[in-house]
């Protein structure tokens, strides 16, 4: 079961994600995505003075994933490090 935590820790982290992306659909709301920027700190604010545009909905959303991608790569990678080194 301890092998399975980083895998079980990123699911859950990318299924915030994208709850967190659909009130900006459905809400009219000019905060509705903050707690998607939030999720994805610190890449959100790296890419968004970066790009252009980043006051648009399309280059929000590619600044949410791309640093959703990265957060999760980070997460995985740190966590089985640290399963493998409890497991020894």
């Amino acid at each position: 079961m301890l092998r399975k935590t980083p895998i079980i820790v990123v699911a859950i982290y990318l299924i915030l994600v994208l709850v967190a992306i659909i009130p900006i659909f459905t809400g009219d709301d000019p905060l509705s995505g903050i707690l998607a920027i939030v999720l994805t700190v610190p890449w959100s604010s790296i890419l968004s003075n970066l790009l252009p545009g980043s006051g648009s909905v399309p280059v929000g959303l590619l600044v949410v994933a791309v640093g959703a991608a990265i957060n999760a790569a980070i997460l995985y990678f740190g966590l089985r490090w640290l399963v493998n080194r409890l497991a020894k």
